[in-house]
């Protein structure tokens, strides 16, 4: 009996055994998360306007017979039902039987339309449904049209001004795109969280199991900063969930200790961790998860991630090690024009044949150009460029021209060679035009002509001239090309770096002074506490937006509380907070305090229709308190470093966060946020200028005297005639000393 119930208790024994083993099992079996659960797809339609799509081409004529319209299909979208929705004006000089409208879809002729069939003169326009054929969708698509217009069967002018159609502006692509199941695979990042063939702004959520260290938001920070260098000109954001799934693709940052329910039982990991998956309730969704023992471990997947994702391969990968990156060094950010040397503009180039123009009206070739937000250009002429280019040759009759300009501003125009093909060299200045309000002094000088802090477009526009023989003329055969050689260069290498700030537009455009150095080294952000999900959306959308402008991952970024005993000395500091979250709680002489004492300085002036008087000694304080969501940018010198700055972002709720974030991801608030301070609010941008000022960075001693001086002229004259007596004194006594000595050796 006793035997009976031993091998029952045996048999219960190891039944028990295999379920714990059963149970525990799927914890360490990672299946179920690479395809997640079957559903059916989703399927949104889109309406793509021209407009929106950048489409500038509307008028067609009798040369220029040709325009396009672009737009791109992502790599996890299938596209279907696509309909060309357009409408025209044709000239009523055109004749119906021989005039046509040629639409082309990646090349494949889609349909002919013929011009003023059946129409009156008074009523011409005409509006045209089109299905396209899916089959022939690709990465990038084209939207062609071609105006065949003939106004005289005898003669026919191909310059003249009868010959034209014009697309209307309300002219749209609408489809609808299925989401599809892609592969979680490593190789394809950063796809398909941002997709280059996606022109729209990036939305990338992050998400947290719960409020993140400084750790864990550093490496977010990180992060943020990659993908909005891959994002550039289209923009990112990055809003932040804590504990909530992510209906989108999306970024999730875990640790042993710290998962979010939705993957509560996915398995700890050894060492830092970079992993894609698809979500656990969408499987056409996809997760990029940053894995890590602690928070400490996310930074470390993270960099590696930014730096390695080349040769990230599979579903997995696990930072092994990482060898000790460089220090950048200052403004040598990718996307910035180097100060040590010339830059070519093969440098600047995004494909091959970028600099080369094709056809009479070709369109200007373009080429973006950023400069260091604080080259002291004081006294300057202009930037230097040596400029070369060749075009094929032409009658000596003709006059063509290549015209450049920056910003769609003319700088100057050259006439084109007529002989041969042979290298032309030409030196030119872009020019730096001061501002020439009388009322500011040299500490105010701002730049005109070049925006330093923003993004510049370079211009060169091949024009290319025809010569009309008797009363018919036909079209050139052409042929004709302008190629601006890549060795042209532009050189800033003989500029020094100095500016005055607080400048707040300088840093909304350019991240200046926290870009000074790309991966962010000397760069510390001071947060609450408990930082709420906007506040972190603001510093991850404003990294993201300092990425862009490097094109270099904030990998070195420093994070800190505000109740923290941070060192602040060599610092720029960014704060992201609440006004006073903290300041009861502070004794009066801890850093903070004096930190938050001066980030109030900035805006205790009393203001008067956007003014301050600067003959007033005694500045008027105004305390008030009011209810409602404001939000206040200010920049000023710091306390505990006077080569060093702050700029505060502060908000008094979550809503007025959302009104700080909206306004630093627009271009045109962008171009409002300038001066020592600004205020925002649901009305808008309200600027204080302030005239406490200072300045950083270097140069010689001799034009640092001159350029303070320059609007005193009287002190300058006195130190000039100072100068000048101290230097006779030095050489009378050096003469008299001479003569003694001489003297003396001639009694010997």
């Amino acid at each position: 009996m006793i035997k009976k119930l031993l091998n029952t208790f045996l048999t219960l024994l190891l039944i028990s055994s295999a379920y714990k083993v059963l149970a525990i099992e799927p914890m360490h079996d990672k299946t179920m998360f690479v395809n997640g659960y079957p559903e059916s797809a989703q399927v949104s339609s889109l309406r793509l306007s021209f407009e929106k799509l950048g489409f500038n081409d509307y008028k067609l004529d009798g040369v220029n017979n040709n325009s396009r319209v672009d737009f791109t299909n992502r790599i996890d979208k299938l596209s279907t039902n696509l309909k060309l929705n357009f409408s025209y004006t044709n000239s009523p000089s055109l004749l119906a039987n021989v005039s046509h409208l040629k639409v082309y879809f990646n090349d494949n002729l889609v349909t002919v339309l013929p011009i003023n069939e059946q129409l009156s003169v008074v009523k011409n326009t005409v509006s045209h449904s089109l299905d396209l054929n899916a089959k022939y969708i690709q990465d990038y698509n084209q939207i062609r049209f071609e105006l065949v217009g003939y106004y005289d069967l005898r003669c026919q002018d191909y310059f003249s001004r009868s010959i034209w159609t014009e697309i209307n502006k309300s002219s749209h692509i609408t489809l609808d795109q299925k989401q599809l199941a892609i592969d979680s695979r490593l190789e394809y990042l950063p796809e398909p969280f941002f997709d280059t063939k996606d022109y729209n702004k990036l939305n990338l959520p992050f998400v947290f199991a719960s409020t993140p260290n400084t750790q864990a938001i550093e490496a977010a920070a990180t992060l943020s900063s990659w993908f909005g260098a891959q994002a550039d000109w289209r923009g990112a954001n990055f809003p932040v969930t804590v504990n909530k799934t992510p209906e989108q693709h999306s970024v999730v940052f875990i640790t042993n200790d710290s998962k979010p329910d939705f993957l509560k039982d996915y398995p700890d990991v050894e060492k830092p961790t970079v992993e894609l998956i698809s979500s656990p309730i969408h499987r056409y969704n996809k997760m990029l998860l940053i894995l890590g023992r602690d928070e400490k471990d996310l930074k470390t997947a993270v960099t590696g991630l930014v730096f390695g994702h080349k040769i990230m391969t599979g579903r997995s990968a696990s930072i092994e090690a990482i060898n000790k990156l460089p220090l950048r060094k200052a403004y040598d950010a990718p996307r910035w024009l180097r100060n040590d040397r010339p830059v070519h503009f093969d440098e600047l180039i995004d494909y091959p044949t970028q600099l080369q123009a094709e056809g009479l009206n070709n369109g200007p070739i373009k080429l973006n150009v950023r400069f260091a937000p604080d080259l002291f250009t004081w006294r300057e002429k202009g930037i230097p460029i040596t400029l070369q280019y060749r075009n094929t040759p032409e009658s000596e009759t003709l006059n063509s021209r290549l015209n450049m300009l920056i910003n769609q501003e003319f700088i100057s125009g050259f006439l084109l060679d007529k002989k041969d093909t042979s290298l032309t060299t030409a030196k030119t200045l872009l020019p730096l035009i001061a501002n020439t309000d009388t009322t500011q002094s040299a500490e105010d000088f701002s730049l005109e002509g070049i925006n330093l802090a923003n993004r510049n477009e370079l211009n060169f526009d091949f024009r290319f001239a025809v010569l009309k023989k008797g009363e018919c003329a036909v079209a050139p055969p052409g042929g004709e090309y302008g190629v601006i050689d890549g060795n042209s260069n532009i050189d800033v290498s003989g500029f020094d770096h100095y500016m005055a700030l607080p400048d707040l537009n300088v840093f909304a455009n350019s991240g200046f002074p926290f870009t000074k150095y790309a991966d962010l080294q000397q760069t510390l952000v001071l947060i609450d506490e408990v930082p709420s999900p906007k506040a972190l959306s603001v510093l991850f959308n404003l990294t993201g937006h300092f990425g862009a402008i490097t094109g270099y991952p904030a990998h070195r970024i420093s994070v800190a509380h505000l109740n923290e005993d941070a060192n602040l000395d060599d610092k720029d500091i960014l704060v992201i907070a609440k006004p006073n979250s903290i300041a009861n709680n502070l004794d009066e002489d801890a850093q903070t305090n004096i930190l938050l004492d001066n980030n109030q300085r900035a805006i205790k002036q009393a203001i008067y229709n956007g003014a301050y008087d600067e003959q007033t000694t005694d500045k008027v304080e105004v305390s008030i308190k009011s209810s409602g969501d404001m939000a206040v940018i200010t920049g000023f010198q710091s306390p505990f470093d006077s080569e060093r700055s702050i700029v505060s972002l502060s908000a008094t709720s979550q809503k007025a966060f959302t009104l700080l974030d909206d306004a630093l991801m627009s271009s045109e608030a962008l171009a409002q946020i300038k001066g020592s301070a600004v205020v925002i609010n649901s009305q808008g941008i309200k600027t204080i200028k302030t005239d406490e000022q200072y300045f950083v960075g270097h140069i010689p001693v001799h034009t640092l005297i001159w350029f303070h001086l320059s609007d005193h002229p009287f002190v300058l004259a006195l130190l000039s005639i100072l100068t000048l007596l101290l230097i006779s004194f030095i050489i009378w006594r050096l003469l008299q000393a001479l003569t003694y000595k001489r003297l003396a050796e001639g009694d010997k």
